[in-house]
């Protein structure tokens, strides 16, 4: 750890401590940590229990799960995830539309007091004003009404519309299977197959995914579309959370040796959740954001939302920007001033 990076950190211990908080962090889930869920998360939103309950059962990927109490009583409860050189919050890729479990006002404090490097993908909530010293970073996410919407209009715009027609005419004789567990245990296996050893190490999710979706399934809190062939072999797959009246996009898979060229079959996937999504009465569909050039041409640019990445901090991340951009500035004219010199000597 460099001499910054301490000081940071006992800046940040510094702040737990003005704020009461005091931290616990345990490798496996214990009888504190349940009882903080039940007191942050509502008794009626059994789902949520579920979820976080299962998250912080070990998995083959490296776990914390953390209790931040201010003078006694619980004001956050949360299981990490390792992936890459940091944590993320566990509910990213498995139920992304769940709120971290914290009492409201103290989210960021409560977070930034654990001193671990963090970061939450897509916050759910007003990221500007829950992480005030944190780094922001906006990215866009893609989203489309299922009423009221021409698709077909805007798929031509994109010149997506040829490339579903090349992909039904290569797939005339597949069919589509909806919610099906055994095509959403493909998925996964699929998924994680694909994109382990991969550098964002996403795939690190996916014992997560197998502990946590057969149940959303099976409450009506998951949505899938596989494509598969005359005998009943899924060739691409689409899984996507409810969330109220949306559909929220998760993850996709398709048999990587059917070759691209000639339409993407992982695209009739995808409409057929729209189609079924539309069918059940919800109202739009979020496909979130990164893999731009894919999803633009899928639904139109609809919602900015932030990363977030939660660390130690001496000062605010805006601050420091603008003491790095300053420092910058003096270098450059120090350099300028250097070789101007140098070039009076020289002469």
């Amino acid at each position: 750890m460099s001499a910054v990076e301490r000081i940071s950190l006992l800046a940040e211990r510094a702040r737990a401590r003005a704020h009461g908080l005091q931290v616990v962090i345990d490798e496996s889930p214990t009888a504190e940590f349940e009882r903080a869920l039940e007191h942050l998360v509502p008794a009626e939103d059994d789902v949520a229990r579920f979820v976080h309950r299962t998250l912080a059962q070990p998995t083959g990927t490296p776990k914390r799960n953390v209790v931040v109490r201010r003078r006694g009583e619980p004001v956050l409860a949360t299981t990490l995830r390792a992936r890459q050189d940091h944590w993320e919050i566990a509910t990213a890729t498995v139920a992304p539309s769940l709120p971290i479990p914290c009492r409201a006002g103290l989210l960021e404090s409560a977070l930034a007091a654990i001193g671990l490097d963090i970061l939450i993908i897509d916050h759910v909530g007003d990221a500007k004003t829950d992480f005030r010293r944190q780094k922001l970073i906006p990215f866009d996410c893609y989203v489309a009404p299922l009423h009221d919407f021409d698709f077909d209009a805007y798929w031509r715009s994109t010149r997506l519309r040829e490339d579903i027609r090349r992909a039904q005419r290569k797939t005339a004789d597949h069919r589509i299977v909806n919610d099906d567990l055994a095509m959403v245990e493909w998925t996964i296996d699929t998924w994680e197959g694909r994109w382990t050893d991969h550098p964002n190490d996403e795939a690190g999710a996916a014992d997560d995914l197998r502990a946590i979706w057969p149940e959303l399934l099976r409450r009506g809190r998951l949505m899938s579309a596989a494509l598969v062939t005359p005998d009943g072999t899924p060739v691409a797959s689409n899984v996507n959370m409810v969330d109220g009246d949306t559909l929220v996009g998760l993850i996709t898979a398709r048999n990587t040796e059917i070759p691209a060229s000639g339409g993407s079959i992982g695209t009739l996937a995808a409409i057929a959740c729209f189609d079924a999504a539309r069918d059940a009465g919800l109202a739009k569909v979020d496909i979130g954001g990164y893999h731009d050039q894919y999803k633009r041409r899928l639904a139109p640019a609809g919602r900015v939302a932030f990363a977030v990445e939660i660390a130690p901090r001496v000062f605010s991340a805006s601050t420091t920007a603008g003491l790095e951009r300053i420092a910058r500035g003096v270098m450059r004219r120090v350099r300028a001033l250097a070789a101007r010199l140098f070039r009076r000597a020289a002469d």
